[in-house]
């Protein structure tokens, strides 16, 4: 049998980051919390937390923190249901990425957030690495790259996200009249989505490496870890970038920015999610997939 006490107390420390940030949550001493870690790792009789910085569970700590936290959204799911007249409001975390935001979804999912009485605390990463989340138990559900489900999950496809390379008009001028080319990409400043310190490769530095052979430090870049701050750079005549179609094309129609249309994608994604969904997980859901059927899957109209 579990002793979810103990279980808890591996949940805290990964939440907080430290030992003593999670005693002061839980109300114990610093020793007391180790003591439990050292208990629940006695008793599965291996390592369950790797102390490095950060804090990381192993393998085996991941699947005890999933199941912990499937079992408290559980235990709140049937507790809002034996009360009638409960408002409580539930907070479900999720992996999503930044250009989901970007593109509408807080208020795609609003009317059915206001009707569950959901909070959402939003995990941001990239698509193709969102999966180690859910993968730790750290969230209940996510979008993603990967087409197959792990064990204990469902996956859903949500369709095609496109892309397409934008730019100001006078950049374009000032940076692009001969075309686009590798040897314009190497000399035009680029905004690309990620941090200076990530090794996790974007949309764009993959688009660049793999249709131009150019790498990551043969071109000029803006290191932007968000969205909307992103296009900016983009829409001032910065730089140019890689956008979601949806993101920009408004601007595009008026002309305040060009596609640039040697520069694009099409990016397949999926909502991954624990198998036993509870009734707050399985209408964010349904709303995950209405809001890709609005802004997924739309081509901008060729010139």
């Amino acid at each position: 049998m579990f002793d979810y006490k103990l279980l808890e107390a591996l949940d805290m420390i990964l939440r907080c980051g430290s030992f003593d940030a999670a005693a002061k949550r839980l109300h114990l001493t610093p020793s007391a919390i180790s003591q439990r870690i050292r208990q629940l790792e006695e008793r599965h009789g291996e390592v369950l937390l790797r102390r490095e910085n950060p804090l990381r569970a192993t393998a085996t700590g991941e699947k005890l923190l999933a199941h912990v936290r499937q079992v408290r959204l559980l235990e709140n799911d049937f507790a809002q249901e034996s009360d009638a007249t409960s408002a409580a409001l539930t907070t479900l975390r999720v992996g999503i990425t930044a250009d989901s935001l970007a593109i509408g979804l807080i208020p795609a999912l609003a009317p059915s957030l206001v009707q569950t009485n959901l909070l959402l605390e939003c995990v941001i990463d990239d698509e193709a690495y969102t999966l180690d989340l859910l993968r730790s138990g750290e969230v209940i559900g996510c979008i993603s790259t990967q087409p197959l489900p792990f064990a204990g999950c469902g996956v859903i496809p949500l369709g095609e996200l496109p892309y397409i390379g934008v730019a100001s008009p006078a950049f374009v001028a000032q940076y692009f009249s001969q075309g686009i080319n590798a040897s314009s990409l190497a000399a035009a400043p680029a905004a690309v989505y990620g941090r200076i310190d990530s090794r996790k490769e974007s949309l764009h530095r993959r688009l660049l490496r793999e249709q131009f052979a150019l790498l990551e430090d043969q071109y000029p870049c803006f290191v932007i870890p968000e969205s909307h701050a992103l296009y900016a750079a983009a829409q001032a005549g910065l730089a140019y970038a890689v956008v979601p179609c949806a993101q920009a094309e408004a601007d595009i129609a008026a002309g305040r920015v060009l596609p640039l249309r040697e520069l694009h994608a099409s990016v397949p994604l999926y909502w991954h999610h624990w198998a036993r969904q509870t009734r707050p997980a399985l209408l964010l859901t349904q709303a995950m997939c209405q809001f890709a059927a609005e802004y997924f899957n739309a081509v901008l109209n060729s010139d």
